[in-house]
This record gives structure tokens, sequence and C-alpha cells, in this order.
């Protein structure tokens, strides 16, 4: 809280004067008298600052230290015997104090930093004009941005009435012009907050006007956003794509790819929880737990206030090189996305060239020369970015400086990254990439349900990883079963080793579409037909000798490697179905599932009808001696397509593949 300052009588006194010329130290006993007397206000400023952090009332703290240098100001308390013996000096400092440089800057704190922007006062209209500035000068400046001044239009737009009329549905019929897309999280279906759709009922109905107060928050403050920046055209999928017709759906569906990438700009509504959330900074992000906080400091001889921020987490990775002290009041990473979670929100970052991202701390900028937020500092670049991945995927020319990074592997980030996202619909787990899978230069027959025809050796070799979420198969048809798709949860890929030898030979793989989806789309069936070593198996439980306590933690969090039973745990093991006289019994191999519902059905099912399928070979070692590893699929035959085997799940054969060799034999399947 501050602190009303109406009857001090001096800005400066014995006790803080030597404080505010750092280095210096003063008793905790000393400030706190000058503080419960009312009569500096430089005592009361730094009193406050400290005791929203600190107890000062705390007897082990016994001494107040200023510390200064390169700009910074900071306050560190403590007890009278310094123990700073380790670490930065950073992880000692209490508090930093800044003079907020966008209000009234008074003489008597000219001993304090000045932070030309804050972030406790951002206001719409100041977030519109920052992002017309960056916009303008990523127009000018960056010649690898394209110009996206006149580009097609999405099939429909909402015109936000730049001449004075109410905004209102607008068929484009191939015009083209300037188009802001937004992203936003719709909510809960079951919410009561306020939604607006476009139905067949009521299209023709929003194409003649939508008065403003009907829109959603996030929506309508789109609207103010793109009227500020001159910009004519929204895009908003709710009421651009006609929800309740699924041919109109699936058609505008495969266009997402063109309506993020051709957009002038697309806003990010990262603050929002749904549509009526809003997209500006409000009470409500101020009322939250901050570092940055201000404290009121009353000019003794004007009486006019001033605010004082202070910075309360200095993160010491980051202050150890700040060269400003803008860079310690950043709060650009204090932000918690409602968007970064969604699956479907993944290929609209990866896909817009502008990115605008309203968060309830600082506002973002992203586009392909710079990255920054609010206060102007540049996000370092990320590594495991899966815009970055993607944006070398789109245009393989962009790595070369990465030469280790193959399509394959890229892809297989992508999706890694992708799968551990949330859908609200299963349905969509094509779809939502689609958009993605469009602008990578492969021919359309060349996408078969997530996967490319030339990197099906690498990509057929993934494994569900259920903690710390339980993964299952999809419960409508999806994806085929050799496809990541076809199970929902985190998918993991197997690594791949240089001297990996494949087994398997594809002679043929195809998808077709379902409806009027593209390629890239939905799926109405698929197949993989394969020449490799098979073998015969079945699985058995065995007794695992692991606490029973462990083997539960792992269920419940969604593994399917151990199981508890009763009081004892079991892992499943695979060996061949049959004996075969003068060979050896090849060591059991685990069974690690993708699914928990698939364990009771092979151990209680049919063990005739389950085979595994040499993919690959590799060479290792086993207990101390040289062996090959087999990289296996687990097959069971299916129900649903005679002659046809359905992927159970990834095995590792251990041992030595040599083992298995009397109980394999060249076979040709059919996967679907």
């Amino acid at each position: 809280m501050a602190i009303p300052t109406d009857k001090l009588l001096s800005d400066r006194c014995s006790v803080c004067t030597p404080l505010i010329a750092p280095p210096a130290s003063c008793t905790t006993t000393a400030l706190r008298k000058s503080y419960e007397g009312q009569k500096c206000t430089t005592c009361i400023l730094l009193w406050d600052a400290l005791s929203g952090k600190i107890d000062l009332h705390n007897p082990i703290i016994e001494r107040i230290e200023s510390v200064g240098g390169y700009g910074f100001f900071s306050l560190a308390a403590g007890p009278a015997e310094r123990r700073f013996t380790a670490g930065s000096l950073w992880d000692y400092v209490s508090v930093t104090l800044a003079v907020e440089g966008e209000a009234y800057c008074p003489s008597a704190l000219k001993w304090l930093p000045i932070l030309k922007k804050s972030p406790l006062s951002r206001s719409k209209d100041r977030d519109i004009k920052l992002i017309k500035d960056r916009i303008e000068d990523c127009r000018r400046n960056h010649p690898e941005c394209p110009n996206l001044d006149d580009e097609q239009l999405p099939t429909r737009v909402i015109d936000v009435g730049l001449g004075g009329q109410g905004p209102f549905l607008h068929i484009s019929q191939g015009r083209r012009g300037r188009y802001i897309a937004l992203s936003h999280r719709w909510g809960e279906p079951s919410s009561s907050h306020k939604k607006l759709l476009t139905l067949k009922e009521n299209i023709a109905m929003h194409c003649k006007g939508i008065p403003l107060d009907y829109f959603p928050k996030t929506f309508r403050e789109s609207i103010e956003v793109a009227r500020g920046l001159g910009v004519q055209y929204v895009w908003i999928d709710s009421l651009c794509i006609v929800q309740d017709d699924k041919a109109d759906w699936e058609v505008e569906a495969g266009r997402m790819a063109d309506v993020y990438s051709n957009a002038f700009a697309t806003i990010f509504a990262d603050r929002a929880t749904h549509s009526d959330d809003g997209l500006f900074q409000n009470k409500k992000d101020g009322d939250g737990q901050r570092s940055v906080r201000a404290v009121e400091f009353k000019d003794h001889n004007s009486g006019i206030a001033a605010r004082v921020l202070v910075q309360t987490q200095i993160n010491s990775n980051i202050a150890n090189f700040a060269t400003d002290v803008s860079e310690l009041f950043c709060l650009a990473e204090q932000s918690v996305s409602q968007l970064t979670g969604r699956g479907w929100i993944l290929q609209e970052e990866a896909l817009s060239r502008r990115r605008i991202h309203f968060t309830e701390t600082e506002l973002k900028w992203k586009c392909a020369s710079v990255a920054n937020c609010d206060c102007g500092l540049r996000t370092q670049p990320d590594m495991a970015d899966p815009s970055r991945n993607f944006a070398i995927l789109e245009d393989p020319k962009k790595g070369k400086t990465s030469p280790w990074t193959s399509a394959s592997w890229l892809w297989q980030k992508l999706i890694e990254h992708y799968t551990s996202r949330s859908l609200t619909y299963e349905s969509d787990r094509l779809i939502a990439l689609a958009g993605m899978a469009t602008k990578i230069p492969r021919p359309p027959k060349d996408y078969l349900a997530g996967m490319f025809r030339d990197q099906l050796d690498a990509n057929i070799l993934w494994e569900a990883k259920g903690a710390p979420s339980r993964c299952y198969r999809t419960k409508k048809y999806v994806a085929p079963s050799w496809s990541w798709a076809s199970v929902s949860g985190k998918i993991r890929f197997i690594p791949l080793s240089s001297d990996m030898r494949w087994v398997w030979k594809i002679l043929d793989a195809q998808c077709s579409p379902e409806g009027n989806n593209s390629d890239f789309g939905q799926v109405a069936s698929g197949y993989l037909r394969i020449r490799s070593k098979v073998s015969h198996v079945q699985v058995e439980e065995r007794p695992q000798n692991m606490r029973k306590e462990i083997a539960q933690e792992h269920w419940d969090a969604g593994d399917a490697i151990w199981r508890p039973r009763g009081n004892e745990v079991r892992y499943l093991a695979i060996i061949p179905a049959q004996a075969i006289p003068d060979a050896s019994a090849p060591p059991p191999s685990r069974v690690e599932l993708d699914v928990q519902s698939d364990w009771d059905e092979l151990i209680s099912g049919n063990q005739s009808d389950l085979r595994l399928l040499c993919v690959a070979i590799t060479d290792g070692y086993w207990e101390g001696c040289a062996a090959q590893f087999g990289s296996c699929l687990l097959l069971k035959r299916s129900l649903k397509q005679e002659n046809c085997w359905e992927r159970v799940c990834y095995v590792t054969v251990f041992g030595t593949w040599k083992s298995w060799e009397p109980y394999v034999a060249d076979e040709e399947v059919t996967i679907i």
C-alpha cells in the first residue's frame, strides 16, 4: 500500500542520505525509526520497497545495504554480518528500484534510474501505437519479412467499418487486401460467457451487419486494433466459418495455411481464457501476483506524487549480464499463456508471419527478423521453438546453418511438441496440423496420416508416453494404427542410430481422405504393405521384482510398463509362440504398451493372432557381449478387415537378434 506523505517535512535525512549513494549501509532499527517518525519521504520509500518482500521486524534482519553500479539501485537486507559467501551478488540483493519514466519524475529522485517504459502502465492506446510502430519498422527494415499488403482474402472476413459504418461479414469473392487474423481460445462449450458464431440460420443477417456490442470482448477489441492500424478486415474462425455446416468447415479447415500465412498480422489473445475475456490488460491482470509493484513517492517541494517501481524477484541469470535497468523489470517471461497448450494454436503460431501476443504482463512481437517485448528487449532465440523447426521444413535453405537437423528429425520434433498439447475434439488430430503439412514442399499424395512417404522408415518407430496423462486409442477412426495420430496423447519417436540397418521393405502405402477433406485432412482409411522378417509370438505376464507403490504410481500416471496385481507387480514379456527343436529360446523382451487398455486384451485374447515384425537391426552390447537389437512392431490380427493386421506397440528385442532368427520367416504383411 502506498503511504500518504502530505505532512512530511523533508525528502532526505541522515539515515537515507548515505544509502542513496551506494555502496552504503544502515541498521534496520535506524531506518525503522525514521519510517515510523514519518519525517522523511526517502526513508519511507526505502522501507516500503523492502517491507513488501521482507519482514523487517524480524530480529535477524539487522542491516540494510544499498548496492549500485551500471545505472542500477538495489537494496539488500540481512544480518549484521554479511553472509553472502557464494553465488551471484544478485542472489544477495532483495529489491531493485527505478522511477517510472512515463509519469512525473521529481528531482528529489535523481539518484534512481529511470525506467522509460513501465510494465504497469499499459493502455489500449499505447498498445495500438506500439503495434503500429512495430509493423512500420518491420515493413521498412526487415527484408526477410513479406510485405503482406495485397494478399487474397479468405473466403469470408469481418469488415471492421473503417468508414464509420458498423462491422459486417464480408464475402470476399477472391478480392485482395489486408486483414488481421485472430488466434484465441474459445472457452468451454458449456460456459455461460458471451459467444458469437456464424451458422446457416444467421449468415445472411451477419452479412448485413453485426452490432458491435454483439461481439464478445476479445472479438470487439480485435476490431478496435484493426481500426487503429487502418486495416479493413479481421478473420475470426468462429465467425468466418459456418460452424454447423460440415462441408464448409472441411473446406475452410483445409485453407488454414493460407489464412494465417497471408494475414497482415495475427493477434494472439494469450491472456484470454475465453472469447469474452478481452485482449487488453485490465485490473484483474494487475491484481495478480507480480514481481514488480509500485510505491508512491510525493515530492516534498512540489507535492506531486511520483511512482517508484520495485522489482522483488531478481533473476540472477539475467541480472548478471544486464546492461540496462529495463532488463531487470521486464515481465515478459512471467506471463502465462492460455494458448500454448492448445493443439490448434501450434500451426497458427508457425504459419503467422507477424505475431502480436497480448499477455497479462507485456505485449510481445515476433516476425521472421526480430522478437521482442513491450519494453523493447529482444527475446533470445529458442532452439526448441517449433516455429523455428517449421520454418526450416517450409524453406530448407534456412537450415543450412544447422546441417544436423534432417527433415525427418524436424518433423518428429514438431509432432512431439504438437502431441503434448490438448485438443477438445480428438477427431481434429490431423486437421489441426494440416495447415503446416500443406506448406512443406512434398507432393500431397506423399502425406500419409501425419507422415511423409520418404520418411516412413524413421517415423514409423514411435511410442505413446502416458505420463503425466493417460494415452488411449481414439474412439472414432482418425488414422491407421501405424500412424501416431491413431493414439490420443503424447508421442515420442525412437532415436535412430547411425548403424541401424533396415530389415523391412515398404511395398506400398496409401491413405484415402474423408469427405471433402484434402490429402492433409481427415482420413477415411489407410494401409501399409510390407515385406519383412516376421515371427509368430505370444505375450505373457511375468513377475517384476519392485515395490508395488512405485508400480502403482506409474500405472496411475498412465504408463503401461508395470502393473500391480494383488501384492505383486507384473510386466508383459514377448516370446516365440512355439518352441523349435534344437533351437535355443531367445530371452524374453519387455513389452511397453502405448495404451493400458491393451494389457488385458493381449493376455486374454487369442495368442495365435500376434506377430512380431522386424523393422530394423542395430548393433550394440548385451551383458558385456556384442549383440544385435531388433526394432520391431507388435501386431495383432485385425477384426475389421480380413488378412490385415493392426499395430499394437513398438518393441525393442533385447539379447541378440540371432537368437530370434530360427523363429522368423519372410512374409508380406498389410497393416491398417
